[in-house]
Order: structure tokens, then C-alpha cells, then sequence
């Protein structure tokens, strides 16, 4: 592994387990910021920006701007979902808002309502690999 440069941090370690940022029953309202992996359990507003994984748990609500290298959904997420590097949305969970990521993964029973613009991240902003690359995603679960 090289030194990183003072200017910046270090890739977070793959498949390190996420420390607890919000327990369950709790409630944070602000700008969360980390490096490394961190889970939502409870209920989150305002702004998420970190250099490693986001898991959002199955009872949790989150509704932010949230820029990540990864994220992991299993609850309910409102908002600008930008991830640098893949995004998974498990069985059961939630999405509503913005969606920029060059990767996905949509589990059956997962419901996505919203914009969806698939490709490489640069600062923020997605960058289509293909003119028609943006669609509008608007997915509800079989009833039964």
C-alpha cells in the first residue's frame, strides 16, 4: 500500500464492519461526516459525505444529500443519493430522490422511485457513459 499524500486520505479499508453512527430509536439532525463505514439504525437529516460505505438498516429513515464511495440500503432513503462507486438496494428497502452511481444493484422487492443516472462520478456529478445513459426509474413491489 502507498503513502497517501497529505492532500488525500486514504482509500477506506474493503469490507471493514460499520461502526453505529445513529443507534436505532435515535434521531440526528446535521451534517454526518466520516471515513471507514458507518450504519444508520434510527433516523437521519441533513447531509452524509464520506470517504467509505453507508449502511442504511431496515428500520432506518434517512433523508439527506448523501455522497459515498458505497452505500447499502435495507431501510428508507429520501433525497440526492450521488455514490462514487456502487450502490445496493436490498429486498425490502425504500428509495426516493436523485440517483447518480456507476453501479447498481436492485434486489427483487426493492422499491426505487425517481431519477437514475448511471455512470462514472466525477466530483459529485455523474458523467454519462451514453446520451441516453439518464432514465426515470419508478419500480412499486407485486402485491402477493
Amino acid at each position: 500500500m502507498t503513502k497517501p499524500s497529505p492532500h488525500t486520505p486514504p482509500e477506506p479499508p474493503v469490507g471493514e464492519p460499520a461502526t453505529c453512527a445513529v443507534g436505532a430509536g435515535s434521531r440526528f439532525d446535521g451534517l454526518l461526516s466520516f471515513w471507514g463505514a458507518a450504519r444508520v439504525e434510527g433516523t437521519l437529516r441533513g447531509e452524509v459525505t464520506a470517504q467509505g460505505r453507508l449502511e442504511v438498516g431496515p428500520e432506518a429513515r434517512v433523508v439527506a444529500r448523501i455522497h459515498v464511495d458505497a452505500l447499502v440500503i435495507e431501510g428508507e432513503v429520501v433525497g440526492e443519493v450521488v455514490v462514487r462507486r456502487r450502490l445496493e438496494v436490498r429486498r425490502g428497502a425504500r428509495v426516493r430522490g436523485s440517483i447518480q452511481t456507476p453501479r447498481l444493484a436492485l434486489s427483487e422487492g426493492a422499491v426505487l422511485e425517481g431519477s437514475l443516472v448511471m455512470g462514472e462520478v466525477d466530483g459529485g456529478r455523474a458523467l454519462p457513459v451514453a446520451p441516453d445513459a439518464a432514465a426515470t426509474v419508478v419500480s412499486r413491489r407485486a402485491a402477493g
